[in-house]
């Protein structure tokens, strides 16, 4: 028995020696080179440090002279009115702030918004003494704590709160009447047993509610809050209260280290280093706020997350905002942060068929411009050739389009649950085509009126923004069919439908924007390209449609004026399709930049209101630059810039579900790691023009396909390092070299 325990423990060690040489990451000291510093905070909330738990957030920034305000959100705070502007009646509502103020006079500041321990911590200096802040919101439950200490045994702070009228922003800036609203109930303020409570009751039912309570610690001050929210059931107020008696001094300690496990655990679920140290920082304060923007069984992530701000926009858009915002999740390898997207889709089925007109509900789906989470936005499209629709009710391509979003966690993970999942759904927005489409003369099927989102002039007959979706429906329905063996009778119909649907409309400028509409004006959307990208029913590797991508992509750029920052991350992702990293590296660093719209100092970005998906839609073009994987085939450092001699990536996930890792150095790629989740077949493009070698705990073969294309013969759970010519001294991941400058975000001092 002690011989066998033995043998045990030394298969432990090497198995353990082998997981630690395959990536030599110092967390801790890589993280902190990407923190945001704050050396002083301003009133600005696109300049203030954000904290999250995938339902509860806090901006921090600054009150006055001396406070500094943590804006208090959490994404389900909504109100529940039917009936009316659901920008009024189904609102994201504010809840209020917690002021922190000094005695004395703030001197200096001095923040840091620790990503690896997700936190803030630091010192406010005061001419009354320096008084030391830690605030978290911990991942594993829905409160926020504030510990502080001083340096002196005299009070020289207090904390002050201050509610917001439970009022839509869509009033409160101005943008419809108040008569047509009339008003919640006031909040009410008051302390039983050292809990303070704000309680906030909503006139169609349901009540949220702000609790908190300071907490007798060991060389510390320590406070505990939470917001809880009930609805249709009154019930938010004794929730707060139980949530807040949950947390004590003995398991502070505990409830602290659950977070840091939780986030550290995060981190290592993929990694890059590029030798752009701002965008690699940018890069990873995305990931920090995907986490801090939704978690497993929270809500999906609206345009503001739970970072609550007025805006004119306080619910969900469906005709881009939401899709981008999730592309990001899967090559990052965080599949399971998608669920809440997911799980509103298959919770509103109904509601999406209601939300097609009465003679298609019996078969259809659809989603309108925008709406709240339950997913109720009509769409009016109807068979012939009524063009006098408003555009927003026109917009027939978003469900699917946001189906496709839904899909990439089937094509990530090969889990046939989603498949069967998504399934009815996208059989019935599909459906919504077939009930509409009519064949021509020209033997092709055509589409009547919709609207091609934000074109000014979109409304048009066969929109490339629904050709493009509708193709990409049926292709994956026959998919679908014929894995689940489902013998579905539309099948001939989907196929027939594939066949004979017409060409998306083009001219000698490139893609227009339907039969009807060229594209002659600035459009900041890239609706009627979604054939190129992201859906790549037209791509690259076709070299018959190359000129036309390029036409098409020259036409738009052309007319640049009215581009917002997502218009520069999906141009840089079809530059990356085209292997062109140098134009992708220059639209990001553009997109950070310029003008007005440029990414806020901490990363945030605005329009009239904040909208989350620009900067996440970046680290998916980032993501493209380093992995891409379409049309089957997995491509390693495919738009690479000229300049990036060094570069790597760890664990990002490829289509095909594939862990794919690889190291560049001096402008070649050392090795390739690939890790077969699904054991699906397997293609890499790999870039080099010599004999692909592999090396694994098996021998494995590797057959060239052309083109720098290999097959490998990777089974489900096996893991094979390609390499080329001598084989490499060590296949250990690790940092590559920096150009020395860190903490860009935030307001550092500028050294």
């Amino acid at each position: 028995m002690k011989i066998s325990f033995v043998i045990f423990l030394n298969l432990l060690t090497l198995s353990l020696v082998a997981q630690q040489q395959s990536n030599s990451i110092n967390w801790k000291p890589s993280m902190a080179k990407q923190d945001l510093v704050f050396d002083t905070l301003t009133n600005k909330w696109e300049e203030g440090a954000f904290l999250g738990n995938g339902l509860i957030g806090a901006m921090v920034y600054r009150e006055d002279k001396n406070a500094i305000r943590f804006d208090l959100g959490r994404t389900d705070v909504v109100d529940h009115r039917e009936g009316i502007n659901p920008s009024i009646g189904r609102a994201r509502m504010p809840i209020g702030k917690f002021v922190f103020r000094t005695v004395g006079n703030i001197q200096k500041i001095q923040l840091r918004l620790d990503l690896w321990n997700a936190q803030l911590y630091g010192t406010i200096y005061t001419d009354k003494g320096a008084i030391h802040l830690q605030a978290l919101i911990p991942a594993t439950k829905d409160v926020m704590l504030f510990n502080t200490s001083t340096s002196t045994t005299n009070k020289i702070f207090n904390w002050e709160w201050k509610p917001e009228k439970s009022i839509s922003p869509f009033l409160t800036l101005g943008r419809d009447s108040a008569s047509k609203y009339p008003a919640n109930p006031d909040y009410v303020i008051s302390k039983e047993k050292n809990i303070n409570y704000n309680y906030q009751a909503l006139l169609a039912g349901g009540s949220y509610t702000t609790a908190w309570k300071e907490m007798p610690m060991a060389k510390q001050q320590s406070l505990v809050l939470t917001i809880q929210n009930t609805y249709p059931k009154n019930e938010s107020k004794k929730q707060a209260e139980q949530t807040i008696n949950s947390v004590s001094a003995k398991n502070f300690a505990s409830l602290i280290a659950a977070h840091r496990n939780y986030w550290h655990a995060f981190y290592r679920k993929s990694f890059i280093s590029i030798p752009d140290s701002r965008l690699e920082s940018f890069w990873w304060i995305q990931q920090y706020k995907m986490a801090s923007a939704t978690r497993i069984g929270a809500y999906a992530i609206d345009l503001m997350g739970p970072w609550y701000k007025p805006s004119p926009w306080p619910k969900y858009w469906w005709n881009l905002n939401a899709q981008l915002t999730y592309y990001p999740f899967y090559s990052s390898n965080h599949v399971d942060l998608t669920s809440p997207l997911m799980k509103m889709v298959n919770d509103n089925i109904e509601n999406l068929s209601k939300n097609a007109p009465e003679p298609y509900q019996h078969n259809s789906a659809a989603l309108a411009r925008s709406g709240p989470f339950t997913l109720t936005a009509p769409v009016k499209v109807l068979k012939g050739n009524d063009s006098t629709g408003s555009s927003a009710s026109l917009e027939l391509g978003n469900l699917t389009w946001l189906l496709h979003v839904y899909w990439q966690a089937y094509e990530h993970t090969y889990d046939k649950k989603i498949m069967r999942n998504i399934y009815p759904v996208l059989t019935r927005a599909i459906n919504y085509y077939l009930n509409i489409i009519d064949k021509g003369n020209d033997g092709k099927y055509h589409l009547p009126y919709t609207y091609s989102p934000e074109y000014p002039k979109g409304i048009t007959r066969d929109a490339n923004y629904d050709l493009s979706v509708l193709r990409w429906g049926a292709k994956t329905l026959l998919y679908i069919n014929r894995e689940l063996g489902l013998n579905d009778a539309l099948a001939t119909k989907w196929q027939d439908v594939l066949d004979n649907l017409t060409p998306y409309p083009a001219d000698a400028k490139g893609y227009r924007i339907g039969r009807d509409a060229d594209f002659s004006i600035s459009h900041r959307h890239y609706s009627h390209l979604l054939q190129v990208y992201p859906l790549y029913d037209v791509n690259w590797d076709q070299p018959e449609n190359r000129d036309i991508i390029s036409r098409s992509l020259k036409q738009w750029k052309s007319k640049d004026e009215a581009w917002r920052g997502y218009s520069y991350t999906g141009s840089g992702s079809i530059y990356a399709i085209m292997g062109k990293g140098d134009s992708t590296w220059k639209l990001l660093n553009e997109m950070i930049d310029k003008g007005r719209f440029a990414i806020k100092p901490n990363t945030m970005y605005l329009e009239a209101g904040p909208v989350i998906e620009t900067p996440l839609s970046a680290v998916t073009t980032m993501n493209e630059m380093l992995l891409q994987s379409w049309d089957s085939v997995i491509r390693v450092f495919p738009a690479i810039p000229t300049a990036w001699k060094d570069a790597s990536f760890d664990k990002m996930l490829a289509k095909g579900a594939f862990e794919v890792s690889a190291v560049r150095k001096n402008g070649a790629t050392q090795f390739i790691r690939i890790k077969s989740l699904a054991g699906q077949q397997c293609l890499v493009k790999t870039g080099w023009s010599g004999d692909v070698k592999a090396t694994g705990k098996r021998s494995f073969k590797v057959t060239p396909q052309g083109d720098d294309v290999v097959a490998v013969d990777l089974k489900k759970g096996e893991e094979i390092i390609l390499y080329t010519g001598t084989k490499p001294s060590s296949f250990v991941m690790s940092e590559g070299s920096d150009d020395g400058k860190y903490n860009h975000w935030g307001l550092p001092k500028k050294k």
